[in-house]
């Protein structure tokens, strides 16, 4: 049964100003929430221990669902991947401890690009993948930024990498920020989808700084009944988090609402 999370990236609301996120959560836990996405940007910024996350995920009876790692596993610098390494290292300890089998890695792809950043990229995620494999927990990352970010692409880093642990998490709104289309992504990569990322949009208007503008899940662009079908189709039955991006125009509760509706049905 596919089930409904958000991504605990930072503790500020839709206005970018900090606010009562644990009492968020068990507002959002009434309208059916079950899961949260673990951060470690989130915990690094409020000074919070893995250890208390866990005891307020559990107090307020919501499943960590995945943790969530920065690392730079694109750069040419022996250094700095071997620091990124580092760094997953220290995610499957906290996978194991918030009892995940999930480590989702962020971060590289968003200022890259070219086939040699490509391959400094594959050598990185194999490595990644390696590690992961070992303490037996899937490993994944999303398609976003200027490198792996479309359906063909994620489709060869799949097979570049060529790891029996190593998934896609399925961004929905950034296919479109970066020009692919979701919904033939999604015939791609299903089978290797490990986790979904939920966020939608629509055309901007005129004299917008972006060719799209985010709106509430249910609107826009892409269907997520679609996509849970799709998935369901190979029996999926993971998570679609949804992402608290966008400010006022996604309309947060509102979301989340409509994205508990989508997986009932």
């Amino acid at each position: 049964m596919i089930k409904p999370s958000v991504m605990l990236m930072n503790d500020c609301g839709p206005d970018g100003k900090p606010w009562d996120w644990k009492a968020k959560l068990a507002e959002w836990k009434s309208f059916g929430l079950q899961g949260v996405d673990v951060f470690q940007m989130f915990l690094n910024r409020t000074g919070m221990s893995l250890k208390d996350m866990k005891a307020i995920l559990d107090d307020l009876g919501l499943k960590p669902t995945v943790y969530c790692i920065p690392t730079d596993l694109v750069s040419p610098d022996p250094q700095v991947r071997a620091k990124s390494l580092d760094t997953v290292r220290a995610g499957l300890d906290a996978c194991r401890f918030l009892g995940v089998n999930h480590l989702f890695s962020h971060g590289g792809q968003h200022t890259n690009q070219g086939e040699e950043a490509f391959a400094c990229y594959m050598d990185g995620l194999r490595h990644a993948a390696e590690l992961a494999q070992e303490a037996g927990i899937l490993f994944s990352i999303e398609n976003a930024g200027k490198m792996c970010n479309s359906g063909d692409s994620l489709a060869r880093t799949l097979q570049e990498v060529h790891a029996p642990n190593m998934r896609i998490t399925f961004d929905g709104g950034n296919f479109i920020t970066c020009g692919d289309e979701p919904h033939t992504a999604i015939m791609k990569l299903r089978e290797k989808v490990a986790h979904v990322h939920v966020k939608s949009h629509v055309p901007a208007p005129p004299d917008y700084p972006r060719p799209y503008k985010y709106c509430p899940t249910g609107e826009g662009h892409p269907d997520y009944n679609f996509i849970r079908d799709k998935l369901r189709e190979v029996n999926y039955d993971a998570w679609f988090s949804f992402e608290p991006e966008g400010g006022f125009d996604s309309k947060w509760d509102q979301s989340i609402r409509t994205l508990v509706d989508i997986l009932k049905h």
